[in-house]
């Protein structure tokens, strides 16, 4: 029986190809520096035909020492040029981290089989070529890691708790709500002073700086030999906290408290405390936040000076409008009329204002005037409002000031629509001892997270329920 190998080739044989005599397709000798030594493998069954050239093994191309990124899962099967591997020049080297450089596959073409190929692909994903770190990188770690360190303790001391510039709350005092403490307002630059004794002043002011003036809040200086020592009790408490959370230790920390005249018969009696023996650290975190409110005690603290003249001028009511704008321009009007703009520069040129600069100065005093609402209201809830009236003055001698505002306060402020504004008197807080409001009006109360005192709005007990329950003997039934 004739081999089955042999009738086919007959058959081939005798009936010839279209295409030619049909030849072997090449086969690609795997030799070189990619598999093995060359010649150390052979094919056994693997016989060319004759006078078919056998194909040259190519010469490996050049390869160009390129450092790069791990390769992805993609990029190792890849068989055409990527981007990354074009954007790299020839012969440009290029470093890579330490810890990439052992864990970085060979990047080897392998040619398939099933596909005619008369010369092997060139690889075309560029080789990753293991360089050593040299000595000036390692260098510039150094240099870079000793530049950190050298402004490490100027980070660390931003983020630090116990910097006076830190963000971090106080956890005993009520937290600086968004946009500040309400001012407070006096009825004198001199009224922190008031009532106190003269030999307690002059005691107060040779005692050595850093100091401060704190006044309680609703306190009313009544009884101050019961209430002084408990209030000098909680101030130094208070105080203490603020200096141990600046400097994170124990400060000597004094509080003296206020002394009115001894023959004085008055009702009204000093409020300010004397605090001192202080950092000028812990001063200025005190002064800038300005109020201090615990659970124990709320204080507003003040600089130990003589203050500017206050913006506050006067209050006026008789309006039935609620708008601020209508009733500036009522005083305003007022203030601009010839006879009342030629009084106040009159009143100013008394001061130390140069004659030459009074008139500018009584403009400047004139428009800066602003307006306050204040939302009084009677039995039935009706609405009166009442407008604080705001302006600063242009002088600091206590004299002039205080004759200019009399002035002012004693002007009517008529409007086209709206009425006429007389001035009222001012009616203190006893809560925050603002002249601005009256304790109901009080804005601190309602700060949030307040710890200090409440309005402490007082209900009347409902006795209609009481009625007809009388002690009379009822009949019968």
């Amino acid at each position: 029986m004739k081999d089955l190998s042999s009738v086919k080739s007959a058959n081939i044989n005798a009936r010839p190809s279209p295409m030619g005599t049909r030849q072997p397709l090449p086969r690609h000798q795997r030799s070189g520096s990619h598999f093995f030594p060359p010649n150390v493998l052979t094919d056994e069954g693997d016989i060319t035909a004759e006078g078919t050239p056998t194909p040259s093994t190519p010469s490996p191309s050049p390869r160009t020492n390129i450092s790069q990124a791990p390769p992805t899962e993609s990029e190792e099967n890849a068989t055409t040029p990527t981007i990354n591997s074009l954007i790299f020049s020839r012969d440009k080297e290029i470093e890579m981290p330490l810890d990439t450089l052992h864990h970085s596959p060979a990047q080897t073409p392998v040619p398939m089989d099933d596909e005619t190929m008369l010369d092997p692909p060139v690889p075309t994903t560029p080789m990753v070529t293991r360089t050593k770190p040299s000595t000036s990188s390692q260098e510039s770690e150094e240099d870079l890691l000793r530049a950190h360190l050298a402004v490490a303790e100027t980070n660390r001391s931003i983020i630090r708790s116990n910097g006076i510039n830190s963000l971090t709350v106080i956890p005993q005092f009520t937290p600086i709500p968004m946009g500040g403490f309400p001012h407070i307002h006096l009825a004198h630059a001199a009224q922190l002073f008031d009532y106190q004794a003269a030999k307690v002043i002059n005691a107060w002011l040779k005692v050595p700086h850093p100091k401060i003036l704190v006044r309680v809040f609703d306190h009313d200086g009544k009884n101050p030999s019961v209430k002084g020592p408990i209030l000098v009790e909680r101030l130094h408490i208070a105080v203490s906290e603020i200096a141990h959370f600046v400097h994170q230790d124990d400060q000597e920390v004094k509080v003296l408290p206020p002394c009115p005249e001894a023959t004085t018969e008055d009702a009204n009696y000093p409020l300010s405390f004397l605090i001192y023996n202080i950092s000028e650290e812990t001063k200025s975190l005190i002064l800038n936040q300005r109020v201090w409110s615990s659970t124990e005690v709320t204080f507003a603290a003040h600089q130990f000076r003589i203050n500017s003249p206050p913006l506050l001028l006067f209050c006026l009511h008789g309006f039935s409008t609620t708008d601020n704008a209508t009733i500036r321009s009522a005083v305003y009007e007022v203030w601009t009329e010839d006879v009342t703009r030629w009084d106040i520069c009159d009143i100013l040129s008394e001061g130390d204002i140069p004659e030459d600069k009074v008139h500018t100065a009584s403009w400047d005093f004139i428009k800066s005037l602003w307006i306050e609402r204040l939302d009084f209201k009677v039995s039935g809830g009706i609405l009166l409002p009442r407008y604080n009236v705001f302006a600063v003055s242009p002088t600091n001698i206590p004299a002039i000031w205080t004759k200019l505002r009399a002035y002012l306060h004693s002007l009517t402020y008529p409007s086209e629509l709206e009425g006429t504004g007389t001035a009222v008197n001012f009616m203190p807080c006893p809560l925050c001892h603002s002249i601005a409001h009256p304790r109901g009006l009080c804005p601190f109360p309602n700060i949030p997270l307040w710890n200090g005192p409440k309005h402490n709005v007082v209900t009347r007990p409902n006795n209609s329920s009481q009625r007809g329950r009388g002690k009379g003997r009822r009949g019968p039934a």
